[in-house]
């Protein structure tokens, strides 16, 4: 059996579907696009239940990737029954969906979410008068808690007829699409017709392509009728029918408990409030990068430590037992590249991505993107592009597929340029703050960070000056704050730390042997030689450490270990001065992306503009990084 999770973004879909499949997940990118869904397994007594995690959508008959990506799996897999995921707190607004969903013919069960968010705001659902009009089950939920989860699983394989709900359209609407449905038929379908009609009139791109031309041609000459005799598009009758069945329904099954004491979230409101939130993220950001520095650095101290005290005697023994040269590389290697990964991902990476997801969870990530919608506006973009920035700051590849939710093409590459050249993934930052910030101290982590931001909004104004256009409007649904879930936070941290060490951890260890061999054999010296000049006289470097900026270039955390290979030590402050640091920090801050980031841009964007946005970062960070070392020379 099959059943598929539907709802719209920030319901909770997600966390609902961990609840139920657990573990044994499965995410794909659907063909033809970046759009990812999720696959799992439940299991119900002895039942194998397949489980289908839809992109968060707020219509069927929508064009964008999303809307498409969800409506043409819930037709290709047919699944046996769909749970529509409601906020419970917000019962009118997820409402629509639910009906497109009965009115397209599938077999629905309504999970409604957040119900404790709902109660805590006073409100009482009627979940048997809900039953009763909608004609399908209906179960509150609070999925952060795992609360109702078992009784969703049983409600849902239970197979029961379709519902018989239909929203009330007006008679003129009505008669529209009965017109159109009369046209159609059952043989060339798997929806009702009068759903297909409906999406006919709707525009929905899916279905149009999928008519007849005779069929397309009446339903543009009655949409147009309509317009003429109503002054409005049926399109706006549709919804405004939809919305308004939906606040009937709302208005009946909901109402404010009496004797509650319903306390107002203030904390809601003045996260959104530019006056107030602006100083709240200030404070935010500010306890990130505290915690980056001295946690990382208190972490990086006793891992780093504890492995030397362990593992130093046992790979000396195994240097001293053979006498080629090569293999005593090869096992110094091994040994620097582990510590190496002790000294990065743990301490830093694993505690950016536990805030990361704490952010995620709390419904605070989603403030901060209304917050600056405003301010993005003025460098071309909206606030959604937070949300790119963001996963940017994890790892850049996620974060350029990602800017595929922004609507123009040149809002996309404005913000793609920005990504690659101002916003460190989470291995330059750590970079930035296991070197500068954990050795020469957080200032100067901090103004690494102020110069990233400041070339953010400079190349971001200039680009939006050069790239002339209107940005899109933003629209986004703002969910309650919550307190985070730890399994959860720890569930998404786990997959985001088992998904870099898959493929960082070969690519170092690799990179660490060969590095080894290559210095043993002295071929080394012939590669850095050449670039002595520039190193040391521009950048005030120690000429080795073009080694680092190359290795970097295959993925960014590499640099750093490279450095400690060539140094053989993890306290780079035995090597380097805080000055060489700062400017070794930076210039890897602007760095041309990675193999991985430089792939995603031309498949994206082209060829010609990958090769810009990379001759660019590189020219930068060169640039940067010889200023800086005159500055701190003078």
């Amino acid at each position: 059996m099959e059943i598929a999770l539907a709802g719209n973004p920030n319901v909770g879909k997600s966390v609902i579907f961990g609840k139920l499949t657990g573990v044994g997940i499965i995410s794909a990118n659907y063909p033809g696009t970046t759009v990812e869904y999720a696959e799992g397994t439940a299991k119900l007594g002895e039942m194998i239940v397949n489980v289908i995690d839809l992109p968060g959508t707020y219509s069927l008959s929508g064009n964008t990737d999303d809307e498409r990506v969800a409506t043409d799996l819930l037709r290709s897999r047919k699944p046996d029954a769909v749970v529509a995921v409601v906020d419970a707190s917000r019962l009118e607004r997820s409402l629509v969906l639910l009906f497109e969903l009965i009115e397209s013919g599938h077999k629905v069960v309504a999970a409604l979410n957040m119900h404790d968010i709902a109660l805590k705001n006073g409100l009482a659902i009627d979940f048997e008068a809900l039953e009763q009009t909608l004609m399908i089950p209906v179960i509150p939920t609070v999925a952060i808690r795992g609360e109702g989860i078992d009784a969703l699983l049983d409600a849902a394989v239970k197979l029961r007829p379709r519902s018989r709900f239909s929203v009330r359209y007006d008679s003129h609407t009505e008669d529209v699409i009965s017109r159109l449905a009369g046209m159609l038929r059952e043989e060339d379908w798997q929806l009702p017709l009068r759903a297909v009609a409906i999406r006919i009139l709707m525009a929905d791109k899916g279905i149009l392509e999928r008519v007849d031309g005779d069929i397309k041609d009446t339903a543009e000459s009655l949409a147009e009728e309509f317009e003429r005799q109503h002054g409005e598009s049926v399109i706006v009758h549709i919804q405004r029918d939809r919305f308004g069945e939906a606040g009937r329904i709302a208005n009946d099954a909901v109402r404010q408990m009496e004797t509650a004491e319903i306390r107002r979230s203030r904390i809601s409101d003045i996260t959104i409030r530019p006056l107030t939130g602006v100083p709240i993220l200030a404070l935010v950001l500010a306890t990130i990068f505290l915690v980056l520095v001295f946690g990382g650095g208190l972490i990086e101290g006793a891992l780093v430590g504890s492995y030397e005290g362990l593992a130093k005697g046992f790979f000396d023994d195994l240097k001293a037992g053979t006498d080629s040269q090569m293999a005593q590389g090869a096992l110094e290697g091994v040994y620097i590249s582990i510590e190496a990964m002790l000294a990065i991902v743990i301490p830093y990476i694993l505690v950016f991505y536990i805030m990361l997801s704490i952010l995620e969870d709390t419904g605070y990530l989603v403030r901060v993107v209304s917050l600056l919608d405003g301010v993005m506006h003025r460098i071309g973009l909206h606030g959604r592009a937070i949300i790119s920035m963001v996963v940017g700051y994890g790892c850049n590849v996620p974060a350029i597929l990602a800017t595929r939710t922004i609507g123009s093409r040149r809002e996309r590459l404005i913000l793609a340029i920005l990504i690659t050249l101002a916003v460190p993934c989470s291995a330059q930052t750590a970079i930035i703050i296991g070197t500068v910030g954990n050795y020469a101290g957080p200032e100067w982590a901090l103004l690494i960070f102020a110069i990233l931001i400041s070339l953010l909004v400079v190349f971001g104004f200039v680009l939006h000056r050069i790239m002339r256009f209107e940005p899109t409007h933003l629209f986004l649904e703002i969910p309650e704050l919550r307190w985070p879930s730890v399994g959860q936070t720890l569930g998404k941290t786990g997959v985001r730390i088992g998904e870099f060490l898959t493929i960082a951890f070969p690519l170092l260890l690799a990179g660490s042997i060969v590095l080894e061999i290559l210095m043993v054999e002295g071929v080394l010296d012939k590669l850095v030689e050449p670039s002595e000049p520039f190193m040391v006289g521009v950048l005030g470097l120690p000429a080795v450490t073009v080694v680092a900026l190359v290795f970097g270039v295959l993925r960014k955390e590499m640099a750093l270990q490279m450095l400690m290979v060539l140094f053989g030590t993890s306290n780079l402050a035995l090597a380097l001065t805080n000055e060489q640091m700062f400017v070794f920090a930076l210039v890897m801050a602007i760095f041309m992306p990675c193999l991985a980031a430089l792939a995603v841009i031309t498949r994206e964007f082209g060829l010609k503009n990958m090769a810009v946005i990379t001759a660019s970062s590189i020219f930068l960070a060169l640039v940067f990084g010889a200023v800086a070392n005159l500055i701190l020379a003078i």
